[in-house]
């Protein structure tokens, strides 16, 4: 592959594994932001630190070896190996969008639903899945290879289409009812201009990085059904000059709009 693609990808793997791992050490050193929010959080920037530290080292390591083909033993395990920690960095955020979607769509149950077992058991799901996903298609015999292949096209690309649907529910959701709130915020505070327009611009500069996570979320998943319809036809995606580099950026701007965004961490 060409330098440019390599130096590109390979600044967006340490700015990712830089942005991910500041994350997790604020959290981590700062007792009061110990709280449920920032334990997905927390999970979601250590399966994105993951992401970085993983695609493009597998990548690049498999690029120099002449027997790394996305057809032999060694380029599936490499596959594997990257899908799985993707599927957990989408789990995560599936598990980070649930806490928010209850919070905002149903505060009053929110004390009673989100208890500390509640998010140990929710955080261990998100990793557990994409795990008994992955240990499901290694577990066949070397000499299945074809069968590795079919079943991880459409296992994948049942896994995808469920997961982006449900993001794109419960996304939708919530900017439901925070623009209906809104609303009504603006005709109580109508007196008082400069506060209901304060309110509501720094509301639509959230609803916009929202909206650019998902987009780059959504194309990234996108990308990958493809290469799932791909895989069924026994065909390569041959698409890692834009897949692997939006894949990384896609881990590297979700703590941006999940973490720096709240509150709590941007007093930090």
């Amino acid at each position: 592959m060409e330098t440019w693609f390599w130096v590109l990808c390979w600044f967006l793997s340490i700015l990712t594994m830089a942005v991910n791992g500041f994350v997790i050490f604020l959290v981590c050193i700062k007792r009061h932001l110990r709280t449920k929010t920032n334990a997905f959080v927390v999970s979601l920037a250590v399966a994105d630190l993951g992401v970085g530290m993983i695609a493009v080292p597998s990548l690049f390591f498999c690029s120099l070896a002449t027997e790394c083909t996305p057809r032999s033993k060694e380029g599936l395990i490499v596959i594997y190996v990257r899908v799985f920690i993707l599927y957990i960095s989408g789990t995560n955020l599936f598990s980070l969008v649930l806490e928010r979607y209850v919070a905002v769509v149903n505060p009053l149950k929110y004390l009673t639903f989100m208890r500390h077992r509640r998010v140990i058991q929710m955080v261990l799901t998100s990793w557990g899945i994409p795990f008994l996903f992955s240990l499901t298609i290694v577990s066949i015999r070397p000499s299945g290879i074809g069968l590795a292949r079919t079943m991880l096209g459409y296992l994948g690309l049942l896994f995808e289409i469920i997961l982006c649907v449900i993001l794109i529910f419960f996304l939708a959701s919530m900017f439901l009812v925070v623009y209906s709130r809104d609303r009504i915020l603006a005709k109580q505070l109508r007196f008082n201009h400069m506060v209901a327009r304060a309110k509501t611009q720094n509301k639509a500069s959230a609803v916009r990085w929202v909206a650019l996570i998902t987009c780059v979320f959504l194309s990234c998943y996108g990308i990958m059904m493809r290469c799932s319809l791909l895989f069924l036809t026994g065909q390569s995606c041959n698409d890692f000059h834009y897949k692997i580099p939006l894949q990384i950026i896609n881990s590297g701007i979700n703590p941006i709009a999940y973490a720096f965004f709240k509150r709590d961490i941007q007093q930090e």
